[in-house]
């Protein structure tokens, strides 16, 4: 599994498992177990936070586009303070390794992945709205 597929599912379950209210000692689901209303929730919320640490990585000197205000409603249980933190941090955390993994912000191999980090969030919320 590619390691930003990898964070990107842990993220999911770890997101899905706060907003369920399991605590931090509770073993987390696995991803077939998992709520699939939760997991994509936590999925949307992830992809907000990784483009936005990604733009905020490396900047392309155009104007940044708000990942979050693109996101769709989400119900309340998704907007906890707790909740956006730790996505946040998820997101920024996955954003360095994503840079890194990939050779810096001026790669082509970066360009590619950043491209499909933008079509994987359009995907998700697409899905979202059906």
């Amino acid at each position: 599994m590619r390691p930003v597929h990898h964070l990107r599912r842990t993220a999911a379950v770890a997101l899905l498992c706060f907003a369920a209210g399991v605590t931090a000692h509770a073993e987390a689901p696995s991803a077939s177990s998992a709520d699939p209303l939760g997991e994509l929730i936590g999925e949307l919320m992830f992809r907000a936070d990784l483009l936005s640490s990604l733009d905020s990585l490396c900047p392309r000197g155009q104007r940044t586009p708000d990942w979050h205000a693109a996101l769709p409603a989400l119900p309340p249980e998704a907007q906890t303070l707790e909740l956006i933190d730790l996505s946040r941090r998820l997101g920024a955390d996955a954003g360095r390794q994503l840079v890194r993994d990939h050779g810096g912000c001026s790669t082509r191999r970066f360009a590619t992945a950043y491209a499909e980090s933008r079509q994987a969030f359009s995907a998700l919320i697409e899905r979202w709205q059906r």
